[in-house]
């Protein structure tokens, strides 16, 4: 099963999958199914909130839109894409097709968000505390200041 990554919540995401016949070569499902989200691994709780299913956007080869601006995407929760009860060169198949995460990875976090305008931004060292305000991307709201303390043996940075 392929992981899609961590997202944003109320952003639109596209995967693509295949279905082969057991020769290995692509092939059109015989009978649709059904494609579900499961969030958090309650099997219980399917639905198909957010999700378009294209099929055969050439022989075989399938299109899911995942859009995550319904209510049932929550930021922190992990989510599976399954196909249940489709047909596929005489066979029934139910297959799990993609894992996606919603802001519940470090990459989506708050704190690494805030890493990366620090990374790219103004940063301004006053010259008697110095202290260094690091700015948000519009260049005036301070997002993180490093307050450096000098000792004889060692310079701390103490970030708030």
């Amino acid at each position: 099963m392929m992981y899609l990554g961590d997202f944003k919540q109320g952003t639109t995401h596209r995967f693509f999958w295949g279905t082969n016949d057991s020769d290995g070569g692509s092939v059109s499902r015989t009978t649709k199914g059904a494609i579900y989200v499961i969030k958090d691994g309650d099997v219980d709780g399917k639905v198909t909130t957010g999700l378009t299913d294209t099929e055969d956007v050439a022989g075989g080869l399938h299109k899911c839109t995942l859009d995550l601006s319904d209510d049932f995407y929550e930021a922190g929760c992990d989510y599976s894409v399954v196909l249940l009860g489709a047909v596929i060169d005489s066979q029934t198949v139910n297959s799990p097709l993609a894992e996606f995460s919603v802001e519940n990875r470090y990459a989506g976090s708050e704190l690494f968000e805030k890493a990366a305008r620090v990374l790219v931004n103004k940063a301004v060292q006053n010259k008697v505390t110095c202290a260094i305000e690091y700015y948000d991307d519009e260049g005036q709201t301070v997002i993180l200041t490093h307050t450096p303390e000098d000792t004889e043996s060692q310079i701390t940075r103490t970030p708030s």
